[in-house]
């Protein structure tokens, strides 16, 4: 086995962490004003210029904003916010969200998956199917072959299973949208897993690779739509 280099986070990256949870935990709150870059840098034993480059990045991202002459104020992060704001928020809490968080991800996800398994049915690419089954062959594996289920690797599965049909249907940006969602969407799926069983749960991803071979688009949308909303009900760690 070789082992991968383990990187530290820099400064500036655990003042942007600090700030950007004290944001979406609620504790900053929009519009509220943060102190002075140097008060910051004072009360967080840092320097100025990782502050202000900090604040700079999240003001690209749309959690703060600078108004001239007043100073840096909390952003309006949901109406002004980029894709890489999306990932943070995805990222807070180690991908554990809020009940209203988690169904605005599991909607949003039904919206870019829809469209993208609909891409994928009207070209009809026999590569993508295999590639398809291969992956729907490692969940019915990992269960079949394993005296204990790893949940977890059982839910990164189906997120490649997504990821990829994403991925296959020519649409550059749902990728991106779907890594954005990888922490909390296999976090729900392993708990979704462990809640049904290991068997019914590749089952699901079974029968759902199955309507896809059948050609019916609604069918495979509306059964999409009813593991997104039965997902909905399930109670996060």
């Amino acid at each position: 086995m070789q082992f991968t280099e383990i990187v530290a986070p820099t400064v500036k990256e655990l003042f942007i962490q600090r700030i950007e949870n004290l944001i979406l935990s609620g504790e900053l709150e929009i519009g509220e004003q943060l102190p002075s870059e140097r008060e910051l840098a004072e009360q967080m034993h840092i320097s100025k210029t990782v502050v202000h480059s900090g604040i700079a990045d999240m003001v690209r991202k749309g959690f703060l904003e600078v108004q001239p002459r007043k100073g840096v104020f909390v952003g309006d992060y949901a109406r002004n916010g980029t894709l890489e704001a999306l990932v943070s928020i995805m990222q807070h809490n180690g991908g554990q969200l809020d009940e209203r968080n988690t169904k605005s991800m599991l909607e949003m996800r039904y919206a870019v998956e829809s469209i993208a398994v609909e891409h994928v049915m009207e070209e009809q690419d026999e590569e993508v199917y295999r590639k398809l089954k291969e992956i729907v062959n490692e969940a019915v594996d990992e269960v079949n072959n394993s005296s204990s289920t790893d949940y977890n690797q059982l839910a990164e599965i189906y997120f490649k299973f997504h990821h990829y049909i994403c991925v296959a249907s020519g649409n550059t940006i749902a990728p991106l949208i779907m890594n954005a969602f990888h922490l909390p969407a296999v976090r729900l799926w392993t708990n979704s897993a462990r809640a049904l069983g290991a068997v019914a749960s590749v089952e699901r991803l079974c029968h759902f690779y199955d309507l896809i071979l059948q050609g019916e688009t609604e069918e495979v949308c509306r059964y999409l739509r009813w593991i997104i909303d039965s997902s909905d009900k399930i109670v996060q760690e």
